[in-house]
């Protein structure tokens, strides 16, 4: 069960941005720092102990991953600095010379997707590729109707999904991408917020890789990975001797061993936490929307009726500016988001909220709160009293 937090301390409720360091976690970092402190890429004795450390580190999380770690065709672990450059090694190296060809291919996004693989599907359009926006459904779902619509060609079509949107936690259709990929498509899927919660199967999956980084449960910052299905060829985006070829840069061998226990002990009690803190995140939207109506305000949880990941609530609090109510929040002793960590500092209201046609009212307002293993229900309550005072002090006028 999650520790009780200290009473001078606020109520964290982003961990879709960050969670604190588990401290097994921190162990395992230490006694990998102590032991390993060789180069993984020097040939001496305190080298080779790096290397394999490193290795095994590789192998448990591709293993926990439920990557094929054996056999004629095994699928790879490409440590990264982080989920963004795993990203964009997934598409932009899935685009290289080995599926190239000279006038381009097909690369399908949606506003689901990171801003990472946005931007790297932008990129390869000024490279004549054509980038087709695939738009979403009224539950958040992406609709694939018009890649399926595509003319079949003969190399490539990349699709990138999210497996669990960070802005709405509403988890993907893995049939209709499985379809597609049968279809010829290279999946590249972004597993940042859904690892810590799916049992991913990657190697009987429909992706050809997956990005993930372990601070979003309980790990290292620093440190990302991405999974390559067997067969399927990378170009480097950043070529150095490193990690097969495909980047430079000394491992981080103690990251990598943080990275693999985290992975480990999130997959140990998935089911049991995934449905405590589904519970919790309910009481949570359910005494937010309450406390909203109390205080005179309209208020909706963005993505309520679709499959969700059970950390995730983006409720949008019709004409309240969300900037407003996060510092509120925080003066209020409440940590919550106002988008996803690398888009927070936006004046835009997230772009998925126009996609799912909400209201402009709503827009402005949305907040995000996320929750992790560690939260406690007593972090409830006192976010929900925390956050009546403050909707309170926001809203028009109480209603009777």
């Amino acid at each position: 069960m999650p520790a009780s937090r200290p009473p001078d301390e606020p109520v964290y409720l982003d961990h879709a941005a960050a969670t604190p360091l588990n401290p097994d976690v921190a162990a395992a970092m230490e006694a990998a720092a102590t032991l390993a402190f060789g180069n993984p890429s020097s040939p001496h004795t305190a080298g080779r102990a790096a290397k394999r450390l490193l290795e095994d580190a590789r192998e448990q999380i591709l293993g926990t991953l439920g990557g094929r770690g054996a056999g004629a065709v095994r699928d790879r672990l490409v440590f990264t600095s982080g989920a963004t450059e795993a990203n964009r090694l997934g598409l932009l190296g899935l685009a290289g010379p080995a599926n190239w060809r000279p006038e381009g291919g097909l690369v399908a996004v949606s506003t689901r997707d990171h801003s990472s693989l946005r931007a790297a599907a932008v990129e390869l359009g000024g490279r004549g590729w054509q980038v087709v926006e695939l738009p979403l459904v009224g539950t958040g779902a992406v609709d694939f109707a018009p890649a399926r619509s595509l003319p079949a060609l003969p190399a490539p079509r990349i699709l990138t999904t999210t497996t669990v949107c960070g802005q709405t936690g509403i988890r993907a259709d893995v049939e209709e991408e499985a379809k597609l990929a049968g279809a010829g498509w290279l999946v590249h899927a972004d597993a940042t917020q859904g690892a810590a919660w799916d049992d991913l199967a990657f190697a009987t999956g429909p992706w050809a890789t997956l990005a993930l980084a372990p601070h979003k449960f309980g790990g290292p910052r620093g440190i990302g990975g991405l999974a390559v299905k067997g067969g399927v060829t990378l170009a480097a985006i950043s070529p150095g001797p490193q990690e097969l070829g495909l980047r430079g840069g000394t491992e981080a061998v103690a990251l990598a061993a943080g990275f693999a226990r985290a992975l480990q002990l999130a997959a140990a009690d998935r089911a049991e936490a995934a449905n405590r803190v589904a519970t919790l995140r309910d009481r949570l939207e359910q005494g937010i929307v309450a406390s909203a109506r109390t205080a005179g305000i309209d208020a909706v949880v963005v993505g309520a009726d679709a499959p969700r990941a059970p950390h995730v609530a983006l409720v949008a609090l019709a004409g309240l500016d969300r900037q407003a109510v996060a510092m509120a929040a925080d003066l209020a002793g409440v940590c919550l988001a106002t988008g996803t960590a690398c888009a927070s500092g936006s004046t835009e209201p997230p772009a998925i909220l126009a996609a799912l046609g909400l209201p402009e009212s709503y827009r402005g307002g949305s907040v995000r709160l996320s929750l992790a293993r560690t939260t406690t229900e007593a972090d409830v309550e006192q976010a929900v009293a925390s956050l009546a005072a403050v909707l309170n002090r926001l809203g028009p006028r109480p209603r009777t």
